[in-house]
């Protein structure tokens, strides 16, 4: 089962005041106070729900030190494993 990270209330009205990447959503870097970079990640309702190349969220809130809407379109709803395989055979 995916877990959903919470985005720290720090950053919440920053999203409320970017537009929304698709209907009920957008895309936002993440960076984290050791460096590291995610640049294409799903956020709704106050929540990261996919990074780009992970299964799982690699990070918790509190490792978070920024983030930006940069509205970075990629299918996340098809990045699922599962139809992974499916569109690779297809």
């Amino acid at each position: 089962m995916k877990r959903l990270v919470e985005i720290p209330s720090d950053f919440l009205e920053q999203l409320k005041e970017s537009g929304e990447t698709g209907l009920g959503y957008r895309i936002i870097s993440v960076e984290l106070k050791d460096g590291k970079i995610f640049d294409q990640v799903a956020a709704s309702e106050g929540c990261v729900i996919e990074v780009r190349g992970h299964e799982e969220i690699p990070f918790v809130p509190e490792e978070i030190k920024s983030i930006n809407v940069n509205h970075k379109r990629w299918n996340f709803r098809d990045y699922l494993p599962e139809r992974k395989t499916r569109a690779a055979t297809a």
